[in-house]
C-alpha cells in the first residue's frame, strides 16, 4: 500500500478524477450524517488549525483512456463534499474554477452521475433531467443548514468556505495494483473497531478508584450495564444483583438506592472482592472485565426487548454530564474525552467526582429507559416505545412490559418525544433531550404524567418562540436558565416564508398542535379521517403543495412564484413521496395521498381538502389559520 497523501479539500477535484465501482452501495447518506458533516467542520473552522475527516482508500485504474481512482472507502465523503461544492457555487454565488461535477463519477450509475453535473448547474432550479433523490435532499439540507448557522451573513460562508478548502483534509491511500478488489472491499466493510473514546474515559474514570475495590467494581457494573442503550439498563446486570438494587414491594424494578454508597452497600454481597489492599489486577484487565462478575445463574439469563434508541451511549454520557453540572458542555462526542477531562481536573475530589457520576449515569439510564421514548421493530406503527418493567409472581418470576403511563397521557407524551425526535435527528442537536433529562432527574423517580406533558409542550413553546422570534436563545439559557419557559410571543415571518430553509421543527410542532387539537382537546376546528393514524416520522422534504415549477399544462398564474415559499403552501413530508410528484398540480397530489392511509403531514391533509380551489386566497387563508395554531402556548 502506499504512503499515504495528505490533500486538502480545495485540491481534492483539481486535477484528479475518481470512480464509484459497480459494487459499492449508491449514495445514501441521510440529513443526520450530512448535517453532522457539516456542523463538525463549522464549529472546527471557528476555533481553527487543520480539520480531518478521514481516510480515502483508492486503487488506480483506467477510464475512458484516463488514469482515475476507484474508490474503495470514503465514497459518501467525497460525493458529499462534491455536493458541497455545487451548494456553495449555486447559493451562496462563490467562485469555484475547476469542474469537480465532472471528475466524480459512477460506474453504470448514469443517473448519480448526471445528477452531480445538474446541481452544479442549476441547483435544486428548474431541469428536465431525472435526479437522485438522495443527492438532491443533500444538497437542500447543506443549503438550510448552512444558512442556520451563518444567521444569513453570506461573509461567514466566505470564511467558511476558505477554511474548508485550505484546512479541510484527508488521506488519500492507493492500494496495489494487484489487490483483489471485492475482498479488500469485505475486510473492509467487516473490520473490528478499535477502542472506543468511550472506553478510554472508562479507564480513566476507574483509575481515580483505584484504591476503592468494592468501588471501582460498582462503577465498571454501572458502566457495563447503562453502555448498552438498545436493552433496558436493568438486564446489564445479573439477577440477583438486579434485585437486590432496584426490586421494589409492587414487583416492579422501580426501586432506586439514594446515592452511590447505598449502591455498595446493596451490591456488596453479589460482587467478589478480595479482601485485603489493592486489587492484584491491572487497570486494563479491570477496564475490560464484563460487567458478570457474579455468580452464575443456572439459567440463561433474560436480555428482554431490544430497541432503537434516540441517543448512542458516548452522546448519552455528554448528556448526563450537562445535565449533572449544569453547565454549557458541548454535546459533540468528538470532544468526549476532552470534556470529561476538563470537569475531572476541575473536581477537588476526583475519586467523589467519579462516584456521583456513576450515580448520576445509573439514575439517568433508569428515568431514560421508561419516560424516553424508543423504536421497536416489532411494533407496527413506526414501533415508537414508552414501556415499564414488572415482574410475575411465579415461580419464574418472569417479566413482562406495560405502558409507562396512563392511556391517552401515554399517547400524547409519545407525540411530544417523537416529535422531538425527528425534529432533531443529529446527536449533537438533542438539546431537547438535555431538557427531558433534566425534568426526569429533578425529582422523584415517580413522575407525574401531567406535569411531564406540560413540561414538553412548555419546551416547545420555547423551541418555537425563542429559536425563531426577534432574539434568538441559546438552547442552553432556553433549559437552563428559563426552565423551558418562553421569554418572547412572536416569531420573525421571514422565518415562516423561506420556503425549503423552513425548519422541520417549525411543520413537527404544527402537526403535534393539529393532531392535540383532535385527539386530546376534541375540538371541531379540524376534521381530518383517520388522523389518530398519525404518527411522526423522519421526514426531511418540504413540499410545495402549489408546484414551484409546475409541469406543463398546470395554470402557473394562480399562484405567483414570490407567493409560492409562503408557509401556507409548504408542509413536511418524506423525501421519496415529494420527489415522485412534486410538480404536479394540487389535485393530482391530493388524488395520490388521498388512497393511502399513511398521513405524512396532518398540514397537507388539510390543504387536500382545498386541493381543487388551491390558488393564492386559499394559500393565505391557510397560512393565517396555521399561524395562529403554531402561536399557542401550553
Amino acid at each position: 500500500m502506499s504512503v499515504p497523501i495528505e490533500l486538502p479539500v480545495g485540491e481534492l477535484f483539481t486535477k484528479d478524477d475518481y470512480l464509484i465501482p459497480l459494487y459499492q452501495r449508491n449514495y445514501a447518506w441521510e440529513q443526520a450524517q450530512v448535517t453532522q458533516l457539516i456542523r463538525d467542520i463549522w464549529d472546527f473552522h471557528l476555533d481553527g488549525g487543520n480539520y480531518y475527516i478521514g481516510t480515502l482508500v483508492t486503487h488506480l485504474t483506467e477510464k475512458d483512456n484516463k488514469t482515475c481512482y476507484e474508490t474503495i472507502d470514503g465514497q459518501q465523503r467525497l460525493t458529499t463534499l462534491n455536493i458541497l461544492f455545487s451548494v456553495l457555487k449555486r447559493e451562496f454565488g462563490l467562485t469555484i474554477d475547476h469542474h469537480y461535477e465532472l471528475r466524480l463519477k459512477f460506474e453504470s450509475r448514469p443517473v448519480s452521475s448526471a445528477t452531480l453535473k445538474v446541481l452544479a448547474d442549476f441547483g435544486l432550479g428548474n431541469n428536465k433531467t431525472a435526479i437522485n433523490t438522495k443527492m438532491s435532499q443533500a444538497y437542500a439540507n447543506m443549503r438550510r443548514e448552512l444558512w442556520q448557522l451563518a444567521g444569513g451573513d453570506k461573509k461567514k460562508i466566505v470564511t467558511f468556505t476558505s477554511y474548508l478548502f485550505e484546512h479541510v483534509r484527508l488521506l488519500r491511500v492507493v492500494v496495489p495494483a494487484d489487490t483483489d478488489l471485492n475482498h479488500y472491499f469485505e475486510i473492509m466493510n467487516n473490520r473490528g473497531e478499535q477502542l472506543e473514546k468511550q472506553e478510554i474515559l472508562k479507564s480513566r474514570f476507574l483509575k481515580l478508584l483505584e484504591a476503592d475495590q468494592l468501588g471501582s467494581k460498582v462503577f465498571a457494573q454501572i458502566w457495563e450495564a447503562c453502555s448498552v442503550m438498545n436493552r433496558y439498563m436493568i438486564f446489564g446486570f445479573k439477577r440477583a444483583l438486579r434485585d437486590a438494587l432496584f426490586l421494589a414491594d409492587d414487583h416492579t424494578w422501580d426501586y432506586f438506592p439514594d446515592d452511590f454508597a447505598e449502591i455498595c452497600e446493596r451490591a456488596g454481597d453479589h460482587l467478589v472482592v478480595k479482601a485485603g489492599g489493592k486489587s492484584s489486577k491491572t487497570l486494563l484487565s479491570l477496564m475490560m472485565e464484563p460487567a458478570a462478575d457474579t455468580e452464575a445463574d443456572e439459567e440463561e439469563e433474560e436480555t428482554g426487548r431490544t430497541f432503537d434508541p434516540v441517543i448512542d451511549f458516548p452522546n448519552f454520557l455528554l448528556q448526563v454530564l450537562r445535565v449533572w453540572t449544569g453547565k454549557n458542555l458541548p454535546l459533540d462526542d468528538k470532544r468526549l474525552l476532552k470534556t470529561f477531562g476538563e470537569a475531572i481536573a476541575e473536581a477537588k475530589d476526583k475519586a467523589a467526582f467519579a462516584r456521583d457520576f456513576a450515580y448520576q449515569l445509573l439514575r439517568s439510564r433508569f428515568m431514560f429507559d421508561t419516560c424516553v421514548i424508543k423504536r421497536e421493530t416489532e411494533v407496527t406503527r413506526e414501533g415508537w416505545s414508552l414501556l415499564n418493567l414488572k415482574i410475575r409472581t411465579d415461580k419464574k418470576r418472569s417479566f413482562y412490559y406495560v405502558n409507562s403511563f396512563e392511556a391517552g397521557k401515554q399517547e400524547q407524551i409519545i407525540m411530544l418525544l417523537s416529535m422531538f425526535h425527528v425534529s432533531f435527528p443529529q446527536m449533537i442537536y438533542k438539546h431537547w433531550l438535555c431538557g427531558v433529562l433534566s425534568f426526569l432527574m429533578d425529582g422523584s423517580i415517580l413522575i407525574d404524567e401531567d406535569e411531564y406533558i406540560l413540561y414538553l409542550e412548555k419546551l416547545s413553546d420555547a423551541f418555537y418562540f425563542d429559536r425563531f422570534g426577534k432574539k434568538t436563545w441559546d438552547y442552553y439559557d432556553i433549559i437552563f436558565k428559563h426552565d423551558g419557559a418562553p421569554q418572547q410571543t412572536e416569531v420573525v415571518e421571514q422565518v415562516l416564508n423561506g420556503g425549503t430553509d423552513v425548519q422541520n421543527f417549525i411543520f413537527n410542532r404544527l402537526d403535534y398542535l393539529i393532531w392535540r387539537s383532535i385527539m386530546v382537546d376534541e375540538e371541531d376546528t379540524f376534521d381530518i379521517p383517520n388522523a389518530d393514524n398519525f404518527v411522526f416520522s423522519s421526514r426531511s422534504s418540504v413540499e410545495h403543495y402549489f408546484p414551484q415549477h409546475p409541469l406543463p399544462g398546470i395554470d402557473g398564474s394562480l399562484v405567483r412564484p414570490a407567493v409560492r415559499d409562503n408557509f401556507g403552501n409548504l408542509c413536511l413530508i418524506s423525501n421519496s413521496r415529494n420527489s415522485s410528484l412534486s410538480n404536479n398540480s394540487p389535485i393530482a397530489k391530493a388524488d395520490y395521498y388521498g388512497q393511502s392511509d399513511i398521513i405524512e403531514s396532518l398540514k397537507q391533509r388539510l390543504m387536500m381538502q382545498q386541493s381543487r380551489n388551491w390558488d393564492e386566497q386559499a394559500i393565505m387563508d391557510h397560512q393565517k389559520l396555521m399561524v395562529k395554531v403554531l402561536s399557542q402556548k401550553s
